[in-house]
This record gives structure tokens, sequence and C-alpha cells, in this order.
């Protein structure tokens, strides 16, 4: 038997990391600042330690073995600046005593999303505990809830779930339909509430035909070549969607550069909801990204028009970078935004990418996305990349 390719992750490729998962987690997923908080958190308690995490690939993982995916439940703009860290780990540490008293082999951890704060999870963990992370992730961008999740759309179990809070205060979800994830979301932001708006969660047991099959493969690696492209980019007027699409890293149509009109952010039962409006600096388009913590709905206004004409909806992504931070705090030109990040008055560009096909395995792809799309007044069919215009 061939022997297992270990990828070495050092900080810089962290970073990188967290940068490309941030683009890629479609406005939610966790800002970059969260996601650098809890590396330099873990920096302070361990002074003078090189990070390194050990990643291997899906396909070197072995029969009877097992990963898990361990996140951040709740709003972002409440988890903005928080330490984590206790959080994940005691999370992980109740579902490894579930997964033991039940004879599996949890081995690996993953990340269950992609966003700045939710792929340094599975990374965190690995520094921890020196557990090898998989190259892989739960959804191929971020989403909204627990039934969004590409584990879910491809018929992975969700359930049994630890959750924790940074006191140790823990509570496990162990279902009668493992497969059951809509009752799990209600269940965890429920418990995610009580516990501040935020809770640790760790669950999704899942073994290699599971992961090789129904979710996206390879994308931490991914997420640090986008963020390498980014950092090293020498030109600051690069379109950074073109730069990527060009090294074929993604499939991605530019729809504007503007400024930031308005965003509108309202939180409640665990989650940021609102509306995003830019104006293209050229056109003077109007643009608008609804979302519920992600984008889920691009919708564009001409110029002297009052009719908005939907353009895009889940699961495709619209993502956007920093063109011109206008003072904004951290924030710097070329740095990938989450919805709560982005400020009034900022230059950014706003793009639609293309999202990996094995979301449409499933017949029922869509249907997981109805009551998020109702929670944004939107009962319509769903609009595919392809159904955006090449912008001229």
């Amino acid at each position: 038997m061939a022997e297992e390719k270990i990828i070495e992750l050092r900080e810089q490729d962290m970073i990188d990391i967290i940068w490309g998962a941030t683009l890629m987690g479609a406005g939610g997923g966790g800002s970059i600042s969260s996601g650098i908080k809890l590396m330099e958190s873990y920096k302070e308690r361990h002074p003078g330690e090189e990070l390194l995490v050990k990643m291997i690939d899906a396909s070197d993982m072995k029969v009877g073995e097992y990963a898990s995916a361990t996140a951040g439940m709740g709003a972002p703009a409440a988890i903005v600046g928080v330490d984590f860290s206790e959080y994940a780990a005691n999370a992980a540490n109740l579902l490894k005593e579930i997964a033991e008293r039940d004879g599996k082999n949890l081995k690996y951890n993953f990340p269950v999303e992609l966003g700045g704060f939710s792929i340094f999870f599975p990374l965190l963990l690995s520094l921890n505990t020196g557990a090898y992370t998989i190259d892989a992730d739960g959804a191929g961008r971020a989403v909204p809830a627990l039934e969004t999740l590409l584990l879910n759309v491809n018929g992975c179990p969700t359930s049994p779930l630890g959750l924790a809070n940074g006191n140790n205060d823990r509570i496990s979800v162990e279902l009668a339909d493992p497969y059951n994830a809509p009752l799990a979301e209600k269940i965890g932001r429920d418990i995610c509430g009580e516990f501040g708006n935020m809770v640790g969660i760790s669950g999704w047991l899942v073994n290699k035909d599971d992961i090789m099959n129904k979710i996206c493969t390879g994308t931490i690696t991914l997420c640090r070549q986008i963020g390498e492209v980014l950092r090293t980019s020498p030109d600051a007027d690069t379109d950074m969607f073109e730069a990527l699409k060009k090294k074929g890293l993604i499939n991605a149509k530019v729809i504007c550069k503007g400024t930031v009109d308005d965003i509108k952010t309202d939180t409640h039962g665990g989650f940021d909801y609102g509306t995003l409006t830019v104006t293209d600096d050229v056109s003077r388009t109007q643009y608008y990204i609804q979302f519920q913590n992600e984008n889920l709905l691009l919708q564009r206004r001409e110029k002297g028009s009052d009719v908005i004409t939907n353009l895009m909806t889940v699961p495709d992504m619209t993502c956007v970078y920093c063109i011109d931070p206008a003072g904004a705090e951290g924030v710097v030109p070329r740095m990938p935004l989450s919805n709560a990040d982005v400020k009034k008055g900022m230059k950014i560009a706003v793009a639609a990418v293309k999202v990996s096909e094995k979301w449409f395995q499933s017949p029922n792809w869509w249907d997981v996305w109805a009551e998020c799309m109702k929670n944004i007044g939107y009962e319509g069919e769903n609009l595919p990349y392809e159904n955006v215009p090449v912008s001229e």
C-alpha cells in the first residue's frame, strides 16, 4: 500500500488559507480577522512554537477511519473579535467521547464550510492535538444552516453532534434519524441563542467514501492558492477575480467595481439578515446582495430604472474583495470581505463565482434552500451562475 502524502501547512500557508477561504465564503463563514484571532490566540498560549499542521488528501484515509467537522455556530456580527479556541476544543472533545463510545475511530478533522473563521477550526484542532486535517470541506462555500451544507444535500449524517461554549457547558445531540439536519439546526440554534449567539459545534462523522464522493475535496489547498495570489500580485490595480480565473482557480464573472451605498443588517435568531447595496463607479448600475449570513441573492437595477432584476441565487457564490477600505480599520486593498466587514463608503469588487458541480448531484438540492430564500422574500426558482451576463 502506498504511503500517504503529507502536506505541511505553516503560518504563512494558514494566513493565505484564511484569506482565500474568506473570498470563497461568499459573504459568510466569518471574517479574516476572526480567523487570524484564533491563530494569534494559539500563538500567545504557545510562545516560540513554530506553527505546523499536517494535512492529507482524503484518498489516503484507510477503511474504518473517520473524520469530523468542528465549527462555530452563530451570528457573524456577534463572533467578530471573539477567541473561539475553547469553544472548538470543548465541542470536539465531546464528539470524540461519543465516537469512542460507539466504536468509531475518529482520526481526522476537516472544515464544515469555507470562510475566514470556519476554515481555521480544523487547523486549530490539529495544532492542539496533532491530528491530521483532511484537504476537503463540507460545502465548497459558506452556508447559513446545517441543512444547507453539501454534507446534508448529498446524504451524510449530521448527528451525533457535540455543542459547547467557552465554559465547557456541553450538550450532545443524538437524533433518532441522524440525517435530520433541519431538526439538528433548530436544536443547535436554540442552544446557540442560550449561549449568547455563539457556540462550538462538532459532528458529521464521515468516512473516506463520503468525503471523496459527496463533498468538496482539495478546497484547503485551493484556498491557500487563492490567498497566495491575493497576497503576491505585484500590481495594485490588478482585477483579482480575473487573475484567479486566469490561473484556473475559480470560474468567475466580474459584476461590478463600485462604492458601497449602504449595508443594512438585522441580527436575530442567530443570523445576520440584510442587504448590501453597491453602485458601479462607471455605469452607475446599482446592485443588491441579499444575505442571511451568506450572500443568497444577487440583484441589479439599471441607472434611471425602477425595475430590479434577479440575477443569481445560491448555491453559486457572490464574492467580494476590497479595492479601497475608505478608512475602515483593519481592512486593506485586495482583502476578501465577509458581510460583517463591509462598511458604507468602501470601494469593492463583486463577482459571481461558480460553485462545485457536486452541489447538483442530488435531485432535491434546491429544496434545502427554500426556507432561507423565503426568509429574504424570494420564492422563485434557482438562478444559476450561467444566468449572469458577462460584463462588457
